[in-house]
């Protein structure tokens, strides 16, 4: 008996053989086709990567976007408080109280390049100022919660 050995196929060729097969099964009603046809009926090369392009195109605009976003510098709340503007001595002043009840006093002065808020930084200044808005201002009274009860504690004594 003499050997048999198939004549090598193309991949082509190959491809086309399993096809037929496929194909005859199907006539056969050897099996369903429906989810393999799905899976044949694939694009051209070309369709799939221009598809991939898009794909990049959307992704790199996406990352573009985020990258803009990164750059902006955002702006965060660190204080707050209210302030209150009075005059003294024909000088217009601002008293800043923030939230943790600190509190500061800056004097406006009008310059070529616009308003400027200048800080007083001497204490007697500071002082004399606090006392002003204290006695004119506020008229002596407290309107903290925290200084009504050191008045109650004050009073039963």
């Amino acid at each position: 008996m003499t050997e048999f050995y198939p004549k090598k196929q193309t991949p082509e060729e190959v491809a086309n053989g399993l096809r037929e097969a496929f194909r005859q099964a199907i006539k056969d009603g050897v099996m369903d086709a429906t989810p393999y046809l799905k899976q044949m009926t694939f694009k051209s090369d070309i369709e799939k990567t221009e598809a991939e392009i898009k794909v990049l195109q959307k992704k790199l605009e996406l990352l573009k976007e985020i990258e803009t976003h990164k750059s902006q510098p955002r702006m965060n709340l660190v204080k707050k408080g209210k302030f209150e503007s009075v005059s003294y001595n024909d000088k217009e002043y601002l008293r800043l109280e923030f939230a943790d009840e600190s509190h500061g006093w800056y004097k406006r002065k009008h310059t070529v390049d616009g308003l400027v808020m200048v800080a007083i930084t001497d204490g007697e200044t500071h002082r004399l100022l606090e006392g002003v808005w204290f006695n004119d201002v506020k008229k002596g009274k407290y309107d903290d919660e925290p200084y009504k009860n050191v008045r109650a504690y004050w009073e039963e004594k």
